[in-house]
């Protein structure tokens, strides 16, 4: 039987171990997934969650999404390279969000976040929780213009930062610095991003 308990900065999973939900999981929603989901010029705003695990954020963005005042909702995919956590996840939401995957508000795969979910893209906004030790262009990609990513960047046990990116033009070249507006915001320690 799997469990939730939340305290003010630890999100308890019992089944053999913990999650903790670092301070930047609600920076990140309350201050730049949740406005670049309401400002999205979209009627149906769709959201990215890399490294879903237990859940949590997936079903607080997808409610998010479903609430909006227009009522025209949204969708939110979550991925997750871990099997088990993608079935921890879906487990968790139908314990009391059950009617988020039921409408298919959200869904859930395996998969590697490098690639992202191309398919369902583009995305108003992107949260990835581990850290990529590289620019992950192809995952970056799938932001629609105008959409947000929120990103740790760094190598595994070196110095990593929280940054907000946006993408402010589609050009063919591929050109990071024409496409992408990035803002550095604070240091972090994050697992690595790891590829299939």
């Amino acid at each position: 039987m799997i469990e939730f308990f939340f305290s003010r900065h630890c999100l308890r999973v019992v089944f053999s171990f913990a999650l903790c939900v670092p301070t930047t999981l609600p920076f990140s929603f309350r201050i730049i997934i949740a406005p670049a989901l309401l400002n999205s010029s979209c009627k149906s705003p769709k959201a990215l969650d890399v490294g879903c695990g237990s859940g949590y954020l997936t079903a607080a963005l997808g409610r998010f999404v479903q609430a909006r005042k227009d009522k025209s909702g949204g969708n939110v995919y979550g991925i997750d390279i871990y099997p088990r956590l993608v079935d921890l996840a879906r487990e968790n939401i139908l314990k009391e969000d059950g009617d988020l995957i039921e409408s298919g508000t959200v869904e859930l795969k395996h998969g590697d976040g490098w690639e992202g979910w191309p398919e369902k893209g583009p995305y108003d906004a992107i949260h990835v929780g581990a850290a990529a030790d590289k620019f992950p262009l192809k995952l970056a990609n799938q932001l629609a213009v105008g959409g947000i990513m929120v990103i740790p960047l760094g190598p595994d046990g070196g110095y990593q930062y929280f940054y907000r990116v946006r993408r402010v033009a589609e050009t063919t070249s591929g050109d990071v610095e024409k496409d992408f507006e990035m803002t550095r915001l604070m240091g972090v320690r994050y697992v690595p991003l790891i590829h299939r």
